[in-house]
């Protein structure tokens, strides 16, 4: 065995371009397959990282019976979810809330994500603090002193990882609350989140609570052993059915017919949104891979195609088939090792990349790394192709006659027609999956660039955004929660360079969807008809609709008067006014906001309406909106979270520390988070799209490179073949655009017959690209035809440099080899 090993070594280093080509090759192919599997390994074949975690449960209530499919897979109300605790297939039911809020650090104050959690979270969740301890049960209800777990990212950052953090006190929102403990190293909860939570406080549900309506939780179980999701669907289905009985019929609870609730697995829910384009990626890297090996495979074939007269003397000297064979199983096998190893590299330096470049496109992303799992799969993977690369020149070893061989003058090489063929066959294949990825990709790049050009209904440009968080320890009522935003306002408008600024509650084109009961004054349901409910409200300030470019259609924009509560104004959007005020006026209509809260104020009136500016999404209708002016609004935790928007003639970026400025000089605790421009906002709206399209036009192009290759190395070898052929019909008399007509058509012919296959194979698994365009067809001519042309350019390339040099050919110095 090592005599052969160090055989295999020696043969490979007397062909350094040969061996460089095809490691250069493998790695391409390794390594990019090592780095998707790691991606799609953690994020969707991988338990969440908590023990157990199968038994996790996702709860949510739905509203059937809403307009345009309804409402799926909503909030739950608080007295819903002390409801769902009466189910007996939980060991738990906990919820939790995710805000933003202040953290008092050592030396100033820091802006973290907080999520509230009820008590029993940890344990169901079943991890404990890193230090101290979980939140008590008597630290989760109602007007109990706060507490909060840090997480050890904030512990180290704003605490300088002091070992005896554990029962001191800093200020959250102002309010002083004491630090119970701090969680691992690595725990994430929620997990999949945009923005990882930084610290856990108490959620202080309370039992008493009417709020039926007051849909603001999301909810997690913990199945009991030897219970399965099923029977726990099916307990609830019971359940929902009795409170529905006993029900009245005006208060709002659980029934199957109109507000059921469901449950999924917590992992599936965590992970549902990108599983598809995650095995897509894998799928695609698998060709990429195949095409690859095949690439490799053909290299294989031609050396030993031009080693015949080696072997055949081997053979002679009394070497077996089998000997051979294990020969080429070591070649094969040692390439493809080496290529495993320095794909892996890649693969490290691929994941870091995709780490620093995913802005929330992918849940769990901060959890990829190479582990055992990967490791043996890439292992897998280098063993496979090592076996297939043996037994692809074996086909031809195979066929060798050693007499003939070795009568053939020189020993020049000559092929026979099966190899030939099953190397044609191979590239066909390779042009085939080659065809696959592009038109996948260039389906992508279609519905990306379609969804660039979607109208969002504002104009991003030139915008400074940043979000500031109102503690309500210290802005207790609306007054003062309003007096802030006016001073702020008045700063940042004052500021050199600013042509307007407003604040909010959200920035567009991706809003929170708060579906709110909305009382609409002479309202009449019809059948299929829309409900009186609203899907997006925000709160503006004075210079909103200025500030981001709003178009007008009817009446006026918000004024300060429409602030007066006795008779406030809003502004709807086109949407709204279309679904409830159809063909008619929407201007001096009448609202009242707030019915899920029992408000029975003052109405609304409509004063403007203005084009739809996107809040669900660019790639989602627009859904219906409302605009309140914040001088209206009469409780703290409406002003509470606020969304800044500055226009400016220069850099946006350059005002943040005036803005900064502007903030500490009516606060001096407040912090500013999320300092980004309108158009970094825009961009991580199309964060997950931008990242399907780039990493699948990465391997759409490392495909083509390699399929280029493989057709020009399959023409080049038959110029080689054919030397003598065209000697003689160059000294007959034959044009040499002749023979330059008859190489590329062989490689065109090879062209031809893989995009055929290509066409066929698009018919079907594009298919599974349809949930993840955007105003494209899965089966959308232009990038099919596109892909085609690009494909065939590419073979015509390839096959130019092998069809100018058998023009080239002197005839004295081809037949010279006869």
């Amino acid at each position: 065995m090592p005599q052969i090993l160090r055989y295999t070594v020696r043969t490979l280093a007397r062909t350094p371009v040969f061996t460089l080509a095809a490691l250069a090759c493998l790695m391409l192919g390794i390594g990019a397959t090592a780095a998707i599997f790691s991606i799609v390994n953690t994020v969707v074949l991988r338990p969440l990282p908590y023990p157990e975690s199968s038994r996790l449960v996702r709860m949510y209530t739905e509203f059937p019976t809403f307009p345009n499919g309804g409402l799926r897979k909503f909030w739950v109300s608080e007295p819903e979810i002390f409801l769902l605790k009466n189910a007996k297939s939980f060991e738990e039911v906990g919820a939790w809330a995710t805000t933003a809020g202040n953290v008092a650090g050592i030396s100033q104050p820091v802006r973290a994500t907080a999520t509230y959690i009820s008590a029993n979270v940890l344990p169901i969740l079943g991890t404990q603090p890193f230090i101290g301890r979980g939140i008590d049960a008597d630290e989760d209800v109602p007007h109990a002193a706060p507490v909060v777990l840090l997480s050890y990212r904030l512990w180290k950052s704003a605490f300088g990882g002091d070992p005896n953090i554990v029962g001191r006190d800093t200020y959250f929102n102002s309010e002083k609350a004491r630090i119970v403990g701090v969680m691992p190293k690595g725990f994430v909860f929620p997990p999949g989140a945009v923005d990882e939570s930084d610290l856990w406080t108490a959620l202080q549900l309370d039992p008493k609570s009417t709020a039926w309506g007051g849909h603001n939780y999301n909810v997690l179980a913990r199945l009991r052993p030897g219970i399965t999701l099923a029977q726990a669907r099916d307990e609830m289905a019971r359940l929902v059915a009795r409170w529905g009985e006993a029900a009245s019929p005006n208060n709002h609870i659980l029934n199957p017919a109109d507000h059921p609730v469901t449950m999924y697995g917590f992992h599936d829910e965590v992970i549902g949104g990108v599983r598809k384009a995650m095995l897509m990626l894998l799928g695609a890297v698998v060709f990429v891979l195949l095409i690859a090996c095949v690439n490799v495979a053909n290299l294989l074939l031609a050396r030993s195609e031009f080693r015949q007269r080696e072997i055949a003397i081997r053979r002679a000297v009394g070497a077996s088939t089998r000997n051979l064979l294990i020969q080429f199983l070591f070649e094969g096998t040692l390439l493809s090792v080496v290529g495993a190893v320095l794909g892996v590299g890649l693969a490290l330096w691929s994941i870091n990349l995709i780490q620093r470049l995913n802005p929330g496109s992918i849940p769990r992303a901060q959890e990829i790394h190479l582990d055992w799992r990967v490791l043996v799969f890439t292992a897998a993977v280098s063993l496979m192709t090592g076996i297939l690369f043996g037994f692809a020149p074996f086909i031809h070893v195979s066929a060798i006659r050693v007499y003939e061989t070795l009568k053939a003058s020189s020993g020049r090489a000559s092929s026979n027609v099966a190899s030939n063929r099953f190397r044609r066959v191979l590239v066909v294949g390779q042009i085939a999956m080659a065809f696959l990825l592009m038109a996948g990709a260039g389906l992508m790049v279609r519905a990306f660039w379609k969804l660039q050009q979607v109208n969002a209904g504002f104009n991003p440009a030139h915008i400074l955004t940043f979000n500031v968080t109102l503690p309500p320890a210290t802005y207790k009522d609306a007054a003062t929660g309003q007096s802030f935003w006016t001073r702020l306002q008045d700063r940042l408008n004052r500021m050199p360079g600013v042509s307007s600024a407003t604040l909010m509650w959200n920035l567009p084109p991706v809003e929170r969807e708060v579906d709110n009961d909305t009382e609409i004054e002479g309202f009449v349901k019809v059948k299929n008809g829309p409900i009186q409910s609203v899907q997006y409200y925000q709160v503006a300030g004075d210079q909103f609709f200025r500030t981001f470019g709003a178009r007008l259609l009817a009446g006026r924009f918000l004024e300060p008067r429409d602030g007066n509560k006795a008779s406030p104004g809003v502004v709807v959007n086109e949407a709204m006014a279309r679904t409830f005020w159809p063909g008619r006026s929407a201007i001096g209509r009448r609202i009242r906001p707030g019915m899920a809260a029992g408000s029975k104020g003052p109405w609304w009136a409509v004063v403007g309406v203005i084009a739809d500016m996107k809040n669900a999404g660019l790639d989602k209708p627009t859904g219906t909106e409302v605009y309140l002016p914040y001088r209206a609004l009469d409780d703290a935790d409406s002003l509470a979270i606020i969304s800044a928007a500055v226009k400016t003639t220069r850099d946006p970026l350059s005002l943040v520390s005036e803005a900064r400025g502007a903030v500490t000089s009516i606060d001096p605790s407040l912090p500013l988070a999320k300092v980004r421009t309108m158009d970094d906002v825009m961009d991580a709206a199309n964060a997950r799209p931008r990242f399907l399209v780039a990493i699948l036009t990465m391997f759409s192009v490392l495909a083509l490179g390699l399929a280029t290759v493989g057709i020009y190395g399959v023409i080049s070898y038959s110029v080689a073949q054919r030397t003598t052929e065209f000697g003689i019909k160059l000294a007959l008399g034959a044009a040499p655009s002749r023979l330059l007509g008859q190489v590329l058509g062989q490689g065109m012919v090879l062209a031809v017959a893989g995009i055929a296959v290509g066409i066929v194979g698009s018919l079907f698994l594009t298919r599974s690209l349809e949930g993840l365009l955007f105003g494209v067809s899965h089966l959308d001519a232009a990038a099919l035809v596109t892909t085609a042309l690009i494909l065939a350019l590419a073979a015509v390339v390839a096959s130019c440099l092998p069809a100018v040099r058998s023009m080239r050919i002197q005839p004295v110095t081809a037949l010279r080899y006869e």
